[in-house]
C-alpha cells in the first residue's frame, strides 16, 4: 500500500491525508488487516467512554486489533463519511460520521466521531477517540459555508499564533464572578454556528446553535449547573483557517456535589479574525454521572 520505511518527516500533508482516508475506508469495509498496517506496535489508544470499545486505554497494536475484530463481529458499518481532516506536522485531527448495525439485534447506532492522531516514522503511535450521538442536522462546517469557500477557504484574518491565543483566551472565560460574556462576544462572530455533538434528550444543550447570543445562553446555563474547578488545553493544531484542540475540564455539579474530569474535543474555524464555527465533542458519560442520571442514557 505504501513505503513503510519512509520516515514521517518526509510525508507531505497530502500524503498524510491520504493515509487517514485509507484507514477510514478500510475500517468501514471491515478490513482490519489494512487498518492495522498504519499503527505502530507500541501504539496507545485512549478510548471514548461512549462508543464501541470499552472505555480506558489500549496499549499495543495487537490489543487494538483484537478489539477491532471483536467490534467487527458485533457491529457492521453501514455507511460513513469524513467530515474534516486537519494536518499540522505529525499531529492530525479527523472528524467522521457513520452508522453501525448490531449484527445480533439489528439496532442501528449512528455515531459522530473525532480522533486526534500522532504519527512517528509513518505509523500512528497515539490516538485519542471521541464519540457521541450525532445531531439530527447536517454538518455545521458545511452548512454555514458557501461552496466557493469549500474550494478555496477564506483568509482567517489572523496568524496561527493569534488563532491559538484566541482559543486559549476563550477557554479561560470563567472568572470568580461567572462567565466573561464580553470576552466571548469579542472573539466569537455575531453569526457564529456552534454544534455540540450529542443527543439532546441526554444533554439539553446538544445540537446546533446560531449566533453569539445563543452561545452565551448555553454558557450561562452550564455555569448554573456546573462549577469549573480547573481546565487545560492540549494537542492544539492549525490547518489553514481551522483549529482543533483537546480540552480537559474538572467540573463539580452544583446539585449533586459530584466531581468529574470531562474530556472535550473542539474544532473551530476563523474568518476575519473571529471564530465563525465551533463543533464540540464531550465526555457525555461523565457529565451524566455527575448529574446523577446515567440511567437515563
Amino acid at each position: 500500500m505504501q513505503d513503510r520505511a519512509k520516515p514521517q518527516a518526509e510525508l507531505t500533508g497530502e500524503e498524510i491525508r491520504q493515509r487517514l482516508v485509507e484507514i477510514t475506508r478500510a475500517r468501514l469495509a471491515g478490513r482490519i488487516d489494512l487498518v492495522a498496517r498504519h499503527f505502530a506496535p507500541d501504539v496507545v489508544i485512549h478510548c471514548s467512554k461512549y462508543g464501541i470499545f470499552l472505555p480506558g486505554v489500549i496499549h499495543g497494536r495487537d490489543t487494538f486489533v483484537a478489539n477491532l475484530k471483536r467490534a467487527e463481529e458485533e457491529f457492521e458499518a453501514l455507511e460513513g463519511e469524513i467530515l474534516q481532516i486537519l494536518v499540522e506536522g505529525p499531529r492530525n485531527a479527523v472528524r467522521w460520521r457513520t452508522s453501525w448495525r448490531n449484527r445480533g439485534t439489528g439496532r442501528i447506532c449512528p455515531l459522530d466521531m473525532a480522533y486526534f492522531v500522532r504519527w512517528r516514522d509513518g505509523l500512528i503511535v497515539e490516538m485519542h477517540e471521541y464519540m457521541d450521538s450525532p445531531v439530527p442536522t447536517p454538518d455545521a462546517f458545511c452548512a454555514a459555508r458557501p461552496f466557493a469557500n469549500l474550494l478555496a477557504p477564506p483568509d482567517p484574518g489572523v496568524t496561527r499564533d493569534e488563532m491559538v491565543d484566541c482559543v486559549q483566551r476563550v477557554a479561560d472565560y470563567l472568572t470568580p464572578r461567572g462567565p466573561d460574556i464580553d470576552l466571548l462576544r469579542r472573539h466569537y462572530s455575531p453569526d457564529i454556528v456552534c454544534e455540540f455533538v450529542g443527543d439532546r434528550t441526554r444533554i439539553p444543550y446538544a445540537g446546533r446553535h446560531f449566533g453569539v447570543e445563543a452561545i452565551v445562553s448555553v454558557v450561562k446555563a452550564i455555569n448554573v449547573d456546573f462549577e469549573q474547578l480547573d481546565f487545560s488545553l492540549s494537542d492544539i493544531l492549525v490547518d489553514g483557517d481551522a483549529l482543533a484542540c483537546r480540552r480537559t475540564v474538572e467540573w463539580r455539579h452544583r446539585g449533586t456535589g459530584r466531581r468529574g474530569v470531562v474530556e472535550l474535543a473542539e474544532f473551530v474555524r476563523f474568518e476575519n479574525g473571529k471564530i465563525v464555527e465551533l463543533v464540540e465533542y464531550r465526555d457525555s458519560v461523565t457529565i451524566l454521572e455527575m448529574q446523577g442520571d446515567l440511567e437515563a442514557r
